[in-house]
C-alpha cells in the first residue's frame, strides 16, 4: 500500500514538472538575469564612486609648463612686498650712510678760534715784531690771544692729536693734525692738558687751559700762543679760520 502511494506521488511530481517545467525554467532564467543585472549595476556604481574619489584626490599643485610664469597668489604678493620693503630699507640705509659721510665732512671743515680773546701780538713772518719779554725784534709765527689764566682752550678744527710736550721757549704745547696738510699748535698752556697723542678731536673740543709756561712770552698778559702750519710752513691763523 505504501509503495503504491510513493509511486503515485512520484508520478504526480513528474506530471507536474512536465506541465509546469517550462514556467519554472523561465522563472529561474529571469531570476538569474535579475541577479546578474543587479551585480552588474552594483559593480558599475562602485567603479564610478571609486573614480570620483580618485578624481577628488588629485593634487592641486599643477606643474607649470616650461616658458610660462605662474600668476602670484596674494601670499606671494605679500612676500614680494616685504622684499621690496627690504630693498627700500637698504636704499634708506645707503642714503643715511651718505648723509653721515656728508655730516662728517662738514664737521671736518668747521674751524673755530681756540679762545675768544683779543689779539695781543699778530702773525708776522714777513716783517719783524717787537717781543716784550726779550725786548727785541723778531718774527712771530702765530698769534697771541688774550685770555684769563685757566680759561679753556678748544681745538680749532677736527683732527688727531700728534704731540703733547713741554717746549723750551713756548711752554706746554699741544699739536693737532688736520685734513689738507694743516697742523695747529697751542702753546703757553697750563700743565697737564686734557688730551694725549693719538686722541681724535672735533672742532670746539676742550684740549687744555691757558697757563703761564712760555718763557719766551712771559712778559705779556695771560694768553694763548696759537700757530697754524700747512705742510710744515707757517700760515696766518686768521686765513685758516676764516
Amino acid at each position: 500500500m505504501q509503495n503504491n502511494n510513493e509511486h503515485s506521488g512520484s508520478k504526480s511530481f513528474r506530471k507536474f514538472f512536465q506541465e509546469k517545467g517550462y514556467y519554472i525554467v523561465l522563472f529561474l532564467c529571469i531570476l538569474a538575469v535579475g541577479i546578474s543585472g543587479y551585480i552588474f549595476v552594483s559593480s558599475a556604481v562602485s567603479e564610478k564612486n571609486s573614480l570620483n574619489e580618485e578624481t577628488m584626490s588629485v593634487a592641486t599643485n599643477a606643474t607649470v609648463p616650461s616658458g610660462q610664469t605662474p600668476s602670484k597668489t596674494p601670499a606671494q604678493s605679500g612676500s614680494n612686498t616685504t622684499s621690496a620693503g627690504s630693498t627700500d630699507a637698504s636704499v634708506s640705509t645707503g642714503a643715511m650712510s651718505s648723509g653721515d659721510e656728508a655730516v662728517r665732512e662738514a664737521a671736518a671743515s668747521i674751524r673755530v678760534w681756540p679762545v675768544t680773546g683779543q689779539t695781543l701780538s699778530g702773525y708776522s713772518m714777513d716783517k719783524l715784531s717787537f717781543n716784550q719779554t726779550m725786548q727785541d725784534w723778531r718774527t712771530h709765527d702765530g698769534v697771541d690771544l688774550l685770555a684769563a689764566q685757566g680759561a679753556t682752550v678748544a681745538a680749532a678744527c677736527a683732527g688727531t692729536v700728534t704731540a703733547v710736550y713741554d717746549d723750551e721757549y713756548l711752554g706746554t704745547t699741544v699739536v693737532i693734525a688736520h685734513d689738507g696738510g694743516y697742523t695747529t699748535q697751542y702753546s703757553n698752556l697750563a700743565a697737564m692738558p686734557t688730551v694725549a697723542a693719538g686722541d681724535t678731536v672735533a672742532a670746539g673740543d676742550i684740549i687744555g687751559a691757558v697757563g703761564a709756561t712760555a718763557l719766551l712770552e712771559a712778559g705779556e698778559e695771560p694768553h694763548l700762543h696759537f700757530s697754524v702750519y700747512q705742510n710744515g710752513t707757517p700760515v696766518d691763523p686768521a686765513d685758516f679760520i676764516d
